[in-house]
């Protein structure tokens, strides 16, 4: 597995439900803009509306663009919404022998 890659785990806190629908509407504005940003190999939309919180799990190509992302456009982004606050996120290497064993998806990210 290619150690270059890097996953973000992103967390916020959330005022709107995710059945908002100007929430939803600009999620996924935000959403089609995300799958075009340069090295993302995919990402998982997290949320729970009773505990009013989401973010997100990205896996990049690199760890450059993991911070690229991360550090420079995506706070930015998300500190657009409105009622969306306490921004954390966290960089983590893979460990490719563990994940290949517990069918992780990121040997398939590549192909």
């Amino acid at each position: 597995m290619d150690n270059t890659m890097k996953l973000l785990q992103v967390n916020y806190r959330r005022a709107l439900s995710k059945d908002d629908q100007g929430q939803a509407e600009r999620i996924m504005q935000s959403a089609i803009k995300i799958a075009g940003v340069k090295g993302l190999l995919w990402k998982i939309w997290i949320y729970d509306d009773e505990e009013k919180t989401a973010g997100g799990i990205y896996l990049f190509d690199s760890e450059a663009n993991a911070r690229n992302w991360g550090d420079e456009v995506m706070e930015r982004s998300l500190k657009s919404h409105p009622g969306i606050s306490d921004i954390t996120k966290h960089y983590f290497d893979i460990d490719g022998d563990l994940t290949r064993q517990t069918r992780g998806p990121v040997a398939a990210a590549r192909k």
